[in-house]
């Protein structure tokens, strides 16, 4: 146990050890249900990924939601590096800049090996995944949405819908014949005006909703 402490406490690992931390404490809200799994995903009306999503787009991470891949990615990671401490400690010095030294190396290679097994993991079951893309904006007419940020009015409004990838996002919206939507209320998305790129929306019953449970 003195062991396991000492270098999960020390470097290199302890650059890890709180983000396993953080790791394991989001799952346990994912698992009583006090977190959503695709916390960190977003996309934008076009349904191209914006944020995290698409640095991990970049990277080849982008088939699974970003706190699946980050998951991974720290796990490896940290016990990458906590074998590598081990290791490393057997060496009889006591050098400080030596061991500084063999530590970053062993970050280095930790985190390479981190996103080598997580982006083969993600090679390996993508095929399985469905897809991840958004929506475009004209696939969101016909869509419902939520009043966010005041009224909305001819002039002005902005409403949050969320995608079929299952994030949320904002979207500028309008009405027309002089209709105003106060905030929260429920609206549905009738047309996409392509010269001012806003969404026409007009009042929708909560309880006509098809996407109300």
């Amino acid at each position: 146990m003195g062991l396991f402490l000492s270098t999960a406490l020390g470097f290199p690992t302890v650059v890890l050890t709180p983000l396993l931390i953080v790791v394991a404490a989001y799952w346990i809200f994912v698992a009583v249900g006090a977190a959503d799994l695709d916390l960190l995903d977003g996309v934008d009306t076009d349904g191209d990924a914006v944020g995290l999503s698409a640095v991990m787009s970049r990277v080849g991470l982008g088939r699974v939601p970003v706190t699946v891949a980050l998951s991974v990615l720290v796990c490896v990671a940290w016990f990458v590096s906590m074998m590598g401490s081990i290791m490393t400690g057997l060496l009889d010095t006591t050098s400080t800049p030596l061991l500084l030294a063999l530590g970053a190396v062993v970050l280095l290679i930790a985190i390479v090996t981190a996103w080598a097994v997580t982006s083969g993991l993600v090679m390996a079951v993508q095929r399985f995944l469905p897809e991840r893309g958004g929506d475009s904006k004209h696939e969101l007419v016909g869509r419902t949405c939520v009043i966010r940020i005041g009224e909305a009015r001819e002039d002005f409004g902005r409403a949050e819908i969320t995608t079929a990838g299952g994030a949320s996002i904002s979207i500028p919206v309008r009405t027309i014949g002089g209709e105003v939507l106060p905030l929260g209320s429920t609206a549905l998305i009738f047309e996409h005006r392509d010269e001012d790129d806003v969404f026409l929306v007009t009042h929708l019953d909560p309880a006509l909703d098809p996407g109300r449970d």
